[in-house]
C-alpha cells in the first residue's frame, strides 16, 4: 500500500451509499489498543465526512491491565454489544477484522458493510461493499490515522494517543513488521498525543491477582529446543493468552511460542514467532482445522475453540499441541519443564566465604 492506494480507497469509502441511518462500528471480541482506536477514528471520520451517526460496539471484555487504563484514561466512548439494539444500526463497520472468523459477537446472518483490517484478506471479505484489508501494514490504527490526515480532519489529543499507543502495541514499539505507512503515521501522531497519558497507560497498576496467576503461568511453561509450549489454564481474562505468547517467544533460542488458555467455555490460542519470514496465521489455521476458527498474519495470530460441547480440554490440548509441533518443524522436540532449564546455584563452601 501506498499513498496513492490510500487516498483512492478513501475516496471509494467516503462515496458509500449510505443514508443518514445509525451505524455500529465493531470491534473484534476482546479489543485490544489496535482495535479500540480504528474503531474511534472511524466513528469520527464517519460523523465529520459524512454525518452518520456512529457508536463504537465491542463484545467480550477488555481485560489486560493497559487496554482498560487505555479506555479509561482517554475516556474512549464505546459500548458493550449486550447494551446496544442491533435493529437500531442499518450499517455496520467491522475494525481490525473481517467477517466470519469466529472472533466477533455479530449473527452471521448481519451484513457487514464496512471492513478495516491488517490481516490477509478472507475470502467472505470480499463479499463486503467496502473493505480494505492491507496486510502489509503493521496497524489498522495506521490506515485510519492517513484516512483522517488526507480528509483533513484535525485529529483530538485523546484519539491521537489512542492511535499512538495502537500502533505501538502492535508494532511492538515499531520493532515488528513495520510499514513505511506506519512510520509515517507514527510521527505524525507523536506532537499530537499527550506523553503523560500515554505513560499511564503503558505501564498501568497490575493487580495482586495478576501477579499470581502470572507465577502459575511460568511454572507451566513447557520449552523444546526451539519453542515454548505456555498452558496457562483457567484466565482472568483472555488477553493473557497472548500476554504469554508475546513472554515466552522472547525466551534465549525460542522461535515459536504457543499459549493457550480457559475463559467461560472456550479455549483461547496464541501464536508467536520471531521468525520475519513465517506465517503465523496460516500455520493457526492449521492447528485449529475441525476444531475451532483462527487467524493473524506473518509473526502473530490467535484463536478459539468452542468447548460448549463434549470436548475435553485434556483432548484439544494435545491435538492442538501436537498439530503446532508439527507445523513448526518441532515434532522431535521433548518438552520439558522450565524449572529443569535452571537449577540453584551452588552452596559456598564455609572457608570460602570468609
Amino acid at each position: 500500500m501506498d499513498r496513492a492506494s490510500i487516498d483512492k480507497s478513501l475516496e471509494r469509502l467516503l462515496s458509500l451509499p449510505l443514508d443518514a441511518g445509525k451505524m455500529l462500528v465493531m470491534t473484534h471480541d476482546n479489543p485490544d489498543p489496535d482495535a479500540l482506536a480504528s474503531a474511534a477514528a472511524m466513528k469520527l471520520l464517519l460523523e465529520t465526512r459524512r454525518g452518520i451517526r456512529a457508536t463504537v460496539g465491542y463484545s467480550g471484555i477488555i481485560g489486560r491491565a493497559e487496554n482498560r487504563a487505555m479506555v479509561r484514561v482517554l475516556d474512549l466512548p464505546i459500548h458493550h454489544l449486550t447494551r446496544l439494539n442491533l435493529d437500531e444500526y442499518p450499517y455496520i463497520a467491522l475494525m481490525d477484522a473481517q467477517p466470519y472468523t469466529g472472533n466477533t459477537a455479530l449473527p452471521e446472518s448481519r451484513r457487514v458493510d464496512i471492513v478495516i483490517d491488517h490481516h490477509p484478506l478472507r475470502e467472505a471479505t470480499k463479499q463486503v461493499p467496502f473493505y480494505e484489508v492491507s496486510d502489509d501494514l503493521g496497524a489498522s490504527a495506521t490506515l485510519m490515522t492517513h484516512y483522517l490526515i488526507r480528509s483533513d480532519i484535525e485529529i483530538p489529543t485523546d484519539l491521537a494517543t489512542a492511535l499512538l499507543y495502537g500502533i505501538r502495541s502492535e508494532t511492538q514499539d515499531l520493532g515488528r513488521e513495520v510499514h513505511p505507512l506506519d512510520l509515517e503515521a507514527y510521527h505524525h501522531l507523536v506532537p499530537l498525543s499527550d506523553a503523560t497519558k500515554l505513560a499511564a497507560i503503558a505501564k498501568p497498576s497490575l493487580s495482586r491477582q495478576y501477579y499470581a496467576q502470572l507465577g502459575g503461568a511460568l511454572d507451566a511453561i513447557l520449552v523444546g529446543r526451539t519453542v515454548a509450549v505456555c498452558p496457562v489454564g483457567n484466565v482472568s481474562n483472555p488477553d493473557f493468552v497472548p500476554e504469554m505468547a508475546d513472554f515466552a517467544v522472547r525466551m534465549e533460542g525460542v522461535r515459536w511460542s504457543l499459549a493457550f488458555g480457559y475463559f467461560e467455555l472456550r479455549m483461547y490460542l496464541s501464536m508467536r514467532t520471531n521468525d520475519p519470514e513465517a506465517s503465523a496465521g496460516e500455520l493457526m489455521q492449521e492447528v485449529l482445522e475441525g476444531i475451532g476458527k483462527g487467524g493473524g498474519h506473518g509473526m502473530r495470530a490467535g484463536g478459539n475453540v468452542d468447548l460448549s460441547s463434549s470436548r475435553s480440554r485434556i483432548e484439544t490440548e494435545r491435538i492442538v499441541t501436537e498439530r503446532f509441533l508439527h507445523a513448526v518443524g518441532a515434532e522431535d522436540d521433548r518438552l520439558e519443564p522450565l524449572s529443569k532449564e535452571s537449577s540453584p546455584p551452588a552452596k559456598a563452601h564455609a572457608d570460602e566465604a570468609h
